[in-house]
């Protein structure tokens, strides 16, 4: 086999087995708190969120060059920040009531 081909094979079966062992960690946590459930929620969605910008900034570096992407990806990672710190928790904890 060629080595494209073994890496990939290898990152399938990487995926697949951080699935099952994320499956078997649930059945170990008889009672869950809130607090392992954001903990894990915001776990997955970071994995996921950083899957998607690592694919969309190496094709916006093909289109727009090295130095604007980055720009563009680093001036959005402050933008959102900003919105986190502007926002009012108290805003966040009254919703959840």
């Amino acid at each position: 086999m060629s080595g494209a081909v073994l890496l990939a094979l290898l990152l399938s079966f990487l995926a697949g087995i951080s699935t099952t062992i994320g499956a078997v960690v649930t059945f170990f946590i008889k009672k869950p708190t809130h607090r392992i459930l954001g903990l894990t929620l915001g776990f997955s969605a970071g994995v996921i969120i950083n899957v998607s910008f690592v694919e969309l900034l190496t094709k916006s570096m093909d289109e727009i060059g090295f130095l604007h992407a980055n720009l563009a990806f680093f001036v959005g990672m402050a933008i959102i920040f900003a919105i986190d710190v502007l926002i009012p928790r108290a805003c966040v904890l009254n919703w959840e009531k």
